[in-house]
């Protein structure tokens, strides 16, 4: 330990003799400034000091005498980089392994844009809540076991959202020109990523449709989506927009940016098993509204997640495509 203790004595009195010594005495921090900064020692000054030792003054009058100019250096003795250069490093520069720049398509450049301006512009509020899907899996096992396969949970839960937004018409809303507007046609809008970007095209009157017209709409729109065929009337007129990651096991819960002028959007996590109140199993997913609180009360917010939840608690009658038949008169045909 003495040993030690010696070695980062002579360490520290080494680096202070750079500066001082027994003619010359003390060196302030500006001096030493001065010196680092112009390549100078104590040899090139005369000091004129009280104690004989260097002024600001005496390295001043040296600078000028010999019209030195600052040195450029990369780095200090601490290993502290100092760079001279008036702009930062390019993106090359700051990644070693090399990288590769990815031009941006039409597409995204649009999409990025526009995110970015919901962003900046939009006072988002989010509302959470976690929805039992258990009736939502056993009503798909009774279409299968009818003959009718290939309803995804998402097809349901579009239609759930259409009929949420008909029962709270405040939800089905867009902001334009400093104004809440209102509008009659539930059109919900449905985010499909593709090679080139992310699209929203739009399953028009949900609320009004069954949910196998919903889910052979939505197998068209993911095929033309895939296949960069989507027309643009098929992209413009969304009034709500549903985001859902369910195809990914980690992923529970999210949040999204609103799509502009729509004034909210749902995100949708994947289905997962938890034990409720009654220690049985229930499956459950997560679901977020994102909401612009301009235009949408917290109230309505919490209507529609209700609202929502019932819907998906019981999906014989959320789905059909009429609200005139009763459980009695249900038959597997009126979901065409």
């Amino acid at each position: 330990m003495h040993g030690a203790s010696a070695l980062l004595r002579v360490a520290a009195t080494s680096s202070i003799r750079k500066f001082t010594t027994k003619s010359h005495g003390l060196i302030g921090p500006a001096v030493k400034l001065l010196f680092y900064h112009y390549g100078l020692t104590l040899k090139d000054v005369n000091p004129t000091g009280p104690k004989n030792n260097v002024l600001k003054s005496d390295v001043m009058r040296i600078i000028e005498a010999r019209h030195l100019k600052p040195m450029k250096k990369c780095a200090n003795e601490a290993g502290e980089g100092i760079s001279s250069a008036t702009t930062p490093p390019k993106g090359s520069e700051r990644f070693i392994g090399g990288y590769i720049d990815i031009p941006l398509n039409d597409m995204r450049n649009s999409f990025a844009k526009r995110l970015s301006r919901s962003k900046q512009n939009i006072p988002h509020e989010y509302m959470t809540a976690s929805v039992v899907l258990d009736e939502v899996s056993n009503f798909r096992c009774l279409l299968k076991d009818d003959g009718i396969d290939g309803i995804s949970i998402n097809d349901i839960m579009i239609k759930a959202v259409g009929d949420a937004l008909r029962a709270v018409p405040e939800i089905n809303v867009t902001w334009e020109r400093d104004s809440v507007v209102s509008h009659r046609a539930v059109n919900v809008s449905v985010a499909i990523s593709t090679p080139i970007g992310l699209v929203t095209p739009i399953v028009f009157n949900a609320d009004t449709k069954g949910v196998l017209e919903i889910s052979q709409t939505m197998g068209e729109l993911i095929t033309k989506a895939k296949e960069n065929r989507l027309a643009p009337n098929e992209l413009q007129g969304g009034t709500f927009t549903i985001t859902n990651l369910g195809m990914f096991d980690s992923v529970t819960d999210f949040t999204a940016i609103i799509n502009e002028p729509q004034a909210a959007i749902l995100t949708v996590g994947s289905p997962m098993y938890e034990i409720n109140e009654r220690n049985k199993m229930e499956r459950r997913c997560i679901v977020t509204l994102c909401y612009d609180v301009r235009a949408v009360s917290f109230y309505s917010a919490r209507s529609f997640i209700t609202h929502l939840s019932q819907s998906l608690n019981r999906p014989l009658f959320t789905t059909l495509a009429s609200d005139s038949i009763n459980e009695h008169e249900f038959e597997y045909a009126n979901l065409l």
